[in-house]
């Protein structure tokens, strides 16, 4: 299950740099707010702290039941 989980987030933060590239091209004429980028921007460095801590495979705390 774990492995699902690191495939989901890497997909969130390809998705998320993604979406900030097409923001910086479009610049004032891109629909996201700045809170929607401040979201995106912490989607990545989230993802990069995690890489620098560690290769530690818990991302997320969730139960099986």
């Amino acid at each position: 299950m774990i492995v699902n989980t690191n495939v989901v987030v890497k997909s969130t933060v390809n998705l998320a740099k993604k979406q900030l590239e097409v923001h910086a091209k479009q610049g004032s004429k891109s629909n996201l707010s700045i809170y929607e980028v401040a979201r995106l921007m912490d989607t990545i460095r989230h993802q990069n702290n995690q890489n620098n801590v560690g290769k530690d495979n818990t991302i997320f705390n969730f139960s099986h039941n």
